[in-house]
């Protein structure tokens, strides 16, 4: 007689409001260099992550996954020169993290409250196109 290996079951998904994936979002790049941490995000269950988990060997884990979903949705404002500047922000504040915000503005060579307010709309088109991916548009 064989043994058959049960069917694993997949966990649930969390699923967040607009509101809950906003704030998810914010936590996730203030965590982005911390994998251990940006593990226990509720991002690491949206379906725009889970379907990079074991695409390839780099996406292994979910905040692996999670790490280079955020990277990429940030360089594709790279595209347009408005959204170049909110790309930036987001670099120096996140990606290639500067000491301190003051310190990430005088690298961009712009006054605080430019790069306070290009940081802000960086975060918010960055959140728009993830729950788009999240919703499936």
């Amino acid at each position: 007689m064989t043994e058959t290996t049960p069917q694993r079951q997949s966990e649930p998904r969390i699923v967040l409001s607009q509101d809950e994936f906003t704030v998810a979002v914010r936590d996730a790049l203030r965590n982005i260099a911390h994998p251990q941490v940006l593990g226990s995000t509720p991002l690491t269950g949206c379906r725009w992550v889970v379907s990079r988990v074991g695409a390839n060997s780099e996406n292994g884990t979910p905040a692996r996954a999670l790490q280079s979903a955020l990277i990429e949705a940030a360089e594709s404002l790279q595209r347009t020169p408005r959204e170049q500047r909110f790309y930036n922000a987001l670099y120096h504040a996140y990606f290639h993290a500067a000491p301190t915000q003051e310190k990430a503005a005088e690298l961009l060579d712009l006054p605080f409250s430019t790069f306070r307010r290009h940081l802000k709309e960086g975060i918010d088109r960055l959140t728009e196109i993830l729950w788009q991916k999240e919703i499936g548009l």
